[in-house]
């Protein structure tokens, strides 16, 4: 039955199958038939020159559509319209056309209209057309579609706005009649265009002279010639191409003021292009004009210029020579950067000679020296450290009522020893707030503690420390956790011995690292902690550090006051310092190299404290910037250095007199091979490599450790009055100055002056073969050219082939730009984004002919920019 059943449903299906595909209009066997095909366009009418896409469709007699058959496309009129195979038309020429479709004997049609395309604008040329008087000039118009595809054959309208002035034909032909403008105007289907047209005089201007002989920026003056107009505003006169202003204007004479003086390019005095224009016609003459202030220098004479109006254009005389120029910004802003250019021009060229070479400075006799890898490893070290002062300044910006606090604090100390027992006061007087505070014993172990993220007042590490050495200044501890822990007293004692003795001197000549010593531990003396901590502390970016200061040090740890509480405070006068760990994984450091660094460190460091202790003494309004802190900073180590060396202040001290030192093996022929003047060159350098885009009052470059303090070492040097030790303490012990205002005005002179000649005093010191009579342009304590042609000679880095390559490459690392005399070129005068508290140096020589033009100029030849002045030195 199953089996039946199956039989039944295939023989049904089959039928199905049969009854399915039977019939229609194809008959027992083939496709269905054709009946109508139906044409459609997208628009009735197809602009000249444009495609539309037409479609047939094919269907059957039951309206059922039938794909896949092909279409034969004909156009009734290949002039009016053509179409291709894939049925797109294209318009040819105006008129009516009927598409047609074909396929298997069946048609259809649609019926399609060309038109021309609209105007959709005009447009007259040429677009500033003049004629003179009486005669005429051809004018053109085209008509033109959306596109701006031009149309031909359409109709142009002309006319003229002022017949009076000029007429215009059907043809575009133009008539001068008088002299003045008007309008032309083209118009074709409602469209316009107009143009200016300017009709000249048949009687063209001339400049015969001009009054008086010699024209200065600004004066009255008059020029006189022929056919000039009588209407003032239809002259336009020009001098050296600035346009001046015409006050008056007859057919023989113009009355004229010559434009002001930053207005005018810098020019040498004499003749310069004088251009009137009268209603489009021009005449060409020349005026002297005399616009650049006179200057004489005799050989080692120099001048200072800042305000705008004295930098905007200078003539030297004749007198050739070799003059050094720097440029400076004295904005107190170094953000605030400046483009401007250092005109330079004669008359005609000078000769290009030099007037002898350059002698070099004296070959260094010191001998062969180790590497400096790890002393340029400064740059690292000193970024993290001014990261770390940065952190201390802003705290103490924050909360800088210090010393109220520390007096609060000595009150609740007395008020909690006044309430214990008469036998508990006795035993409790001597260490009490308000007593001096005995100092530890060597030996004596205690906790610490070291802030271990410098952005954050609550994170510390407790270490546990033996006392090393205790002087009349200084306790040393020692981190019992060290590498090489009690293997060190005698080289702590050393370094301890040394800071008692000369030292703490030195740091005396900036203020008294203890002047709130009695409101903090009391112990009438300052801490030094050497811990491993130090070495592995990482300092955002800028990596480990060799020592640092907290100014948190100077808050309680607890106070009811939680903004002025600082749990990381040891509650003194605390440097920390690095330690030898040979073979470390983090900043490791051998005892030798230890021992180089450590001292410097040491005086650099304590600078910081004496400052924060100043300030607070003072309940300053602000502590000092970044960059003078550090500046003086390093004058700290610098004086010590002085001592390490045996000289004094202004010795102009050489390569050979002490900075060779820094890099000697103990057997290098110097009794103390250390560590102390050599970073600050190094640092002097990197700013003289790139002298044209570094500042020294930026907070955040490390070139300041160099720049900054040779700017800060001839500051004092120039202006101390003869006392070293006042000067600097004038500096740091301030309540209200800092930065540029704190050297501004301790010395009494404005900061262009100061940027200005120690920017000279930089580019001329110990200049060879040269004459300088201005002491101030000179750094007296530095002979920089023999120090940095010392570092040159001798310091290498040592390669891993075992090769050795500079680590100074350039003998005088200063950039300077090195022009003739006469006109300077592009890449000579132009300056890019010159930083507030920084310059940029030129040497100019050769065979002077005529005079030299020097002016400070815009980027684009205008009025000089705002604080950008000029030193100008001649020393040969």
């Amino acid at each position: 039955m199953t089996i039946g059943s199956q039989r039944v449903r295939w023989v049904l299906g089959g039928a199905l199958v049969a009854l399915g595909c039977g019939g229609g209009d194809s008959g027992p066997s083939g496709p269905p038939k054709i009946a109508t095909i139906t044409v459609s366009t997208p628009a009735s009418q197809l602009e000249v020159g444009s495609n539309i896409q037409v479609t047939a469709r094919a269907v059957d007699s039951k309206g059922t559509t039938l794909t896949g058959r092909v279409m034969a496309w004909q156009s009734s009129s290949p002039t009016t319209a053509t179409i291709d195979a894939s049925g797109v038309v294209h318009g040819v020429a105006p008129g009516p056309v009927t598409i047609t479709a074909s396929a298997e004997g069946v048609s259809g049609t649609a019926q399609v209209t060309v038109i021309q395309p609209p105007v959709v604008s005009v447009q007259i040329s040429p677009r500033t057309p003049a004629v003179k008087q009486g005669e005429t000039t051809q004018l053109a118009a085209v008509a033109q579609d959306g596109l701006g595809r031009p149309l031909n054959g359409r109709a142009i309208a002309w006319s003229s706005q002022s017949p009076a002035t000029a007429t215009v034909n059907a043809a575009g032909l133009v008539t001068g009649v008088a002299t003045g403008t008007t309008w032309i105007v083209a118009t074709s289907e409602g469209k316009r265009d107009s143009v200016t047209l300017r009709v000249k005089s048949l009687l063209t201007p001339t400049v015969a002279t001009t009054a008086p002989a010699t024209w200065t920026p600004g004066i009255a003056a008059t020029v006189t010639g022929t056919n000039f107009s009588q209407v003032t505003a239809e002259n336009v006169v020009y001098v050296n191409g600035v346009q001046a202003a015409v006050t008056s204007a007859t057919p023989t004479q113009l009355g004229i003021n010559v434009p002001a003086l930053t207005a005018l390019p810098c020019s040498p005095t004499g003749a310069v292009p004088l251009v009137v224009v009268v209603n489009g016609d021009s005449a060409t003459g020349a005026a002297s004009l005399a616009m650049a202030t006179q200057r004489t220098l005799a050989v080692g004479e120099s001048m200072l210029l800042s305000a705008q109006a004295e930098v905007a254009c200078n003539e030297f005389a004749a007198t050739g020579g070799r003059y050094l120029v720097t440029a400076f910004n004295y904005s107190t802003n170094s953000n605030a950067r400046q483009s401007f250019q250092l005109l330079g021009a004669s008359q005609t060229a000078a000769v290009q000679s030099a007037i002898g070479a350059l002698p070099p400075p004296a070959a260094p006799v010191y001998g062969p020296l180790r590497s400096t890898a790890e002393a340029l490893d400064r740059q690292r070290l000193a970024s993290a450290h001014a990261a770390v002062l940065r952190e201390n300044l802003q705290r103490l910006e924050r909360h800088p009522d210090v010393a109220r606090h520390l007096r609060d604090r000595r009150v609740r100390a007395r008020q909690g020893r006044d309430k214990i027992s008469a036998a508990s006061q006795q035993a409790y007087a001597s260490v009490s707030a308000a007593d001096p505070v005995p100092p530890p014993t060597v030996g004596d172990r205690m906790w610490k503690r070291m802030r271990r993220n410098f952005s954050d007042a609550n994170t510390f590490d407790s270490v546990r420390v033996r006392v090393v050495y205790v002087g009349p200044k200084l306790i040393i501890l020692e981190d019992t956790t060290n590498a090489l822990a009690g293997t060190l007293d005698a080289e702590y004692q050393a370094v301890g011995a040394e800071f008692d003795q000369k030292m703490f001197g030195f740091l005396a000549s900036f203020g008294d690292p203890l002047g709130v010593d009695s409101l903090t531990d009391n112990n009438g003396r300052v801490v030094a902690i050497f811990s491993k901590r130090v070495n592995e502390y990482q300092i955002g970016s800028g990596g480990n550090l060799l020592g640092f200061v907290t100014s948190c040090d100077f808050y309680p740890q607890a106070d009811p006051d939680p903004d002025y509480a600082c749990p990381t405070s040891n509650e003194g006068e605390y440097f920390y310092a690095f330690v030898p760990n040979p073979g470390g994984t983090k900043a490791p450091y051998t005892v030798d190299q230890w021992k180089r660094y450590v001292r410097g460190t040491i005086m650099h460091e304590f600078k910081h404290v004496v400052m924060f202790v100043e300030r607070i003494i003072a309940e300053a309004d602000f502590f000092e910037e970044t960059w003078l802190e550090e500046a003086t900073a390093q004058m700290a180590s610098e004086l010590w250095a002085r001592s390490v060396y045996g000289f004094g202040q202004r010795s102009d001290i050489t390569w050979d007199g002490g900075p060779a030192c820094d890099y000697a093996s103990v057997s290098g022929g110097c009794p103390d091979p250390v560590e102390a003047i050599g970073h600050h060159f190094q640092f002097l350098y990197q700013h003289y490599n790139a002298s044209e885009s570094r500042t020294i009052i930026s907070n955040q470059d490390v070139v300041i450790y160099g720049s900054s303090w040779s700017f800060a070492r001839w500051l004092t040097d120039t202006y101390d009055g003869g006392d070293e030790a006042a000067f600097l303490r004038s500096l740091v012990q301030q309540k209200s100055d800092r930065g540029v205002a704190n050297v501004r005005n301790r010395t009494g002179k404005s900061w262009a002056e100061l940027l200005g000649l120690w920017s000279m005093a930089s580019l001329a010191d110990n200049y060879p073969a040269g004459t300088i009579t201005d002491t101030r342009l000179h750094l007296p304590s530095w002979n920089t050219r023999d120090v940095f042609a010392g570092m040159h000679e001798h310091l290498v880095f040592r390669n891993d082939d075992g090769t050795t390559t500079p680590a100074f490459p350039r003998e005088w690392p200063l950039n300077v730009r090195t022009p003739f005399f006469g006109n300077f070129a592009q890449s000579v005068r132009f300056v890019s984004n010159l930083a507030g508290g920084g310059f940029i140096a030129w040497c100019i020589s050769g065979a002077q002919a005529f005079p030299q033009v020097l002016g400070i100029r815009s980027a684009t030849g205008g009025q000089p920019p705002p604080d950008i002045g000029m030193v100008v030195l001649r020393v040969q």
